[in-house]
């Protein structure tokens, strides 16, 4: 084995991107409908999808988008804004990591995903709900001057404050989030926040 170490190294390499091959094979095979993406690179960004679907949901409804900027979703409970937003982040990550994604077509272009979803109290660090979201929002935020452009997720800002408080401080920090290498899909019940964000 020392005397072939690295015919080991590229045998075991080999191996491995076969593995990858197969898994990625195998998952498209799973699948309803999938197709290659095209990414560019670029100092903005932007999506263009068409018919694309969550993996985990039998008999999906299947949606388009083409935006170029920022993306607020309202809707009442159960309306599916959460789900829309898993959508895209998911198909955000395939893209970009095994090449595939699940729709009809999909354009974008390589970015960093962030995302502030499905967050919760944290009793051992003592930190309410409230901590925790900020400091998912903050992650996002220290993000903005990095080279490569930011796609980030947002389910309900500031869920744990009261309504006043939230929608203005909501409006603030999406505002800032409205950037051109920044694309922020978010999802509210303050309907309020539409108006208050119209032009961004």
């Amino acid at each position: 084995l020392r005397k072939n170490l690295d015919a080991f190294e590229s045998l075991t390499e080999n191996i491995g991107i076969l593995e990858s091959a197969i898994a990625i094979a195998s998952f498209r095979e799973m699948m309803e409908e999938w197709s290659v993406p095209s990414l560019k690179r670029t100092d903005h960004v932007y999506l263009r999808t068409e018919n694309i679907y969550h993996p985990m949901i039998d008999d999906p409804v299947k949606n388009s988008i083409s935006v170029e900027n920022g993306v607020l979703l309202t809707g009442s409970n159960a309306s599916g804004k959460s789900t829309f937003l898993k959508t895209i982040a998911i198909n955000g990550v395939l893209a970009q990591t095994i090449h595939t994604v699940l729709a009809d077509s999909g354009e974008s272009n390589f970015c960093q995903i962030y995302s502030s979803m499905a967050l919760r109290d944290d009793l051992m660090s003592q930190e309410s709900y409230y901590i925790v979201e900020i400091k998912s929002l903050k992650r996002i935020l220290d993000h903005m001057e990095d080279e490569m452009p930011i796609l980030c997720f947002v389910d309900e800002v500031l869920r744990g404050t009261n309504t006043v408080e939230r929608i203005a401080a909501s409006a603030q920090i999406l505002k800032s989030l409205d950037r051109r290498n920044v694309m922020c899909f978010a999802a509210t019940h303050d309907v309020e926040l539409t108006y208050m964000l119209e032009k961004n």
